[in-house]
């Protein structure tokens, strides 16, 4: 299964995703140091699963097509 851990913003209903950090003039959010954070930080918060943002900002996830790969013969 996918890590789909990370930071994550609602930015006018369009899912932002920093998987291991956020960088701004102002601050600094990384992985390593995500307990330490107050949330939300400029509108980033930390999800273990993206299922979990999304249900946080009242979005429905819906996962990208997986092509299908070809049987063999």
């Amino acid at each position: 299964m996918e890590d789909t851990s990370g930071f994550y913003k609602n930015d006018d209903g369009y899912v932002l995703h920093g998987p291991n950090f956020v960088l701004n003039a102002n601050y600094e959010l990384r992985r390593e140091t995500k307990d330490n954070h107050t949330y939300p930080t400029d509108g980033w918060y930390w999800f273990d699963t993206i299922e979990e943002a999304y249900s946080f900002f009242g979005l429905e996830y819906i996962p990208p097509e997986q092509p299908e790969l070809p049987l063999g013969e």
